[in-house]
């Protein structure tokens, strides 16, 4: 390691301290279905995968156990915030009840585990009985006209989802490009990882938006394969800001990835809450948003640079990003 990145690295985790996630009132309710395994070893897999990322959203993100709806294939789970089998009523009742009682600047998410099958509109995911396809998605998503959604579709099969489901104020993402990408989905578990392990965080402020969970199991799924030898069967796609068709490379600018950019699954620090609270919070959202965005054209021009000239470019943003942070959390009242 170079002195100027020994440096920044130790700059930074300076004006990052204290580091620990604060646990905000939850302004995000989170429904994940995990469906039928099929065989022993993808039932536990999607279990485990739902299981694990509701364990992080409450552990490190400060989620209460109420605001998470879990409903898998196993109706006899002990965890606090399972709620049942994922049966299509038990799903559309949670969901509707969600969308009751949403305030406006809430956030809803919903996240698919499982095996996906289907084309167009009638792509869908294997639960117990029924399956829910993506005609169905869009009509219970539509309870939330003003609330920020996301729709995370972990399942094989579902790049063809996006047409239907895509609206201006969702975030959606599949595991697959197309309905013939049907192969056993790896993308599922990495994106998991992105919250329930360290590595997602890219800007270092302490938080993971979407944006960031997608290019971290992005890059995971590609580097499984890569290591394996094997062909790529799946590419993971992000389509927002009502775009009818996805990306596998979002930039996190307007259109392509700019709300995911912004959607973080607490809630607590979304650019429109700061704005409807207290105007200094709006300008300094704005200010960390516009360094985030200089940090990431600088990343694009990292190949054309020496490593040098790369890291005494990016220790002055990294640093500033980071005591934007601080002074954010200062403001908030938060450690």
């Amino acid at each position: 390691m170079t002195a100027a990145r020994f440096a920044r690295r130790l700059l930074v985790a300076l004006c990052l301290l204290p580091s620990a996630i604060c646990r905000l009132e939850s302004q995000t309710r989170v429904v994940i279905v995990s469906g039928l395994g099929g065989e022993a070893k993808y039932s536990a897999a999607f279990a485990a995968q739902a299981e694990g990322l509701a364990a992080a959203l409450h552990d490190r993100f400060g989620l209460a156990d109420s605001s998470i709806f879990w409903f898998g294939e196993d109706s006899a789970s002990r965890s606090p915030r399972f709620r049942g089998q994922s049966t299509k009523p038990n799903v559309e009742r949670a969901i509707m009840a969600i969308a009751a009682r949403a305030e406006p600047s809430s956030q809803f998410v919903l996240v698919l585990i499982g095996h996906g099958a289907g084309e167009g509109p009638e792509t869908r995911i294997d639960i117990p009985g029924p399956d829910l396809d993506a005609n169905d998605f869009a009509r219970l998503l539509a309870a939330f006209p003003v609330q920020r959604v996301a729709l995370i579709n972990l399942t094989s099969a579902s790049g063809d989802m996006i047409p239907t489901v895509a609206g201006a104020n969702r975030v959606i993402i599949t595991a697959a490009k197309t309905a013939y990408e049907r192969n056993e989905s790896h993308f599922g578990q990495y994106f998991v990882d992105a919250f329930a392990k360290d590595g997602a965080d890219m800007d270092k402020d302490g938080r993971v938006s979407l944006l960031e969970a997608f290019r971290y199991a992005a890059l995971e799924t590609k580097r499984f394969y890569d290591k394996g030898s094997l062909l790529q069967t799946e590419h993971a796609q992000l389509a927002d800001g009502g775009a009818k068709e996805g990306s596998g490379e979002p930039t996190g600018r307007a259109g392509d990835g700019a709300l995911a950019r912004r959607f973080f699954m607490d809630g607590g620090k979304v650019a429109t809450l700061a704005a409807g609270s207290d105007p200094r919070l709006s300008g300094l959202y704005a200010e960390e948003f516009t360094l985030q965005e200089q940090i990431d054209q600088l990343r694009s021009k990292k190949g054309q640079m020496t490593a040098d000239a790369y890291d005494v470019a990016l220790e002055p943003l990294l640093i500033a990003l980071a005591r934007k942070a601080r002074e954010i959390r200062a403001l908030e009242g938060r450690q």
